[in-house]
């Protein structure tokens, strides 16, 4: 079971990017938003922070990508965000040492 709330704003990413394939996908800010359908706050058009690839804190939005097996690689700031497939390994060694802090 996904950490990823189903009701939360950003399980349909999370679905979206579970389906996927490819070891490399880019996505728009607009693909993004239909994909909620609902707008991305506006620190996602400034902050790196907000696409990190961390578990911690209120950056629930990471959940989506995270759980989904994808990690983000590159943000073009109000175009793109590009997301890489990381091993299933690579994320459980991720968690065990998250979970030990």
């Amino acid at each position: 079971m996904p950490a990823i709330k189903e009701k939360g704003k950003y399980f349909p990413l999370y679905q979206f990017l579970s389906a996927q394939q490819e070891k490399e996908i880019i996505i728009s800010y607009e693909q993004i938003e239909r994909i909620l359908n609902s707008k991305l706050p506006q620190s996602a058009y400034r902050h790196q922070a907000w696409w990190g690839n961390t578990r911690s804190g209120t950056y629930i939005q990471s959940a989506a990508w995270l759980e989904a097996g994808y990690r983000v690689m590159d943000i073009q700031f109000g175009e793109s965000v590009e997301f890489h497939k990381v091993a299933d390994i690579l994320l459980t060694k991720k968690r065990k040492a998250s979970r030990r802090v």
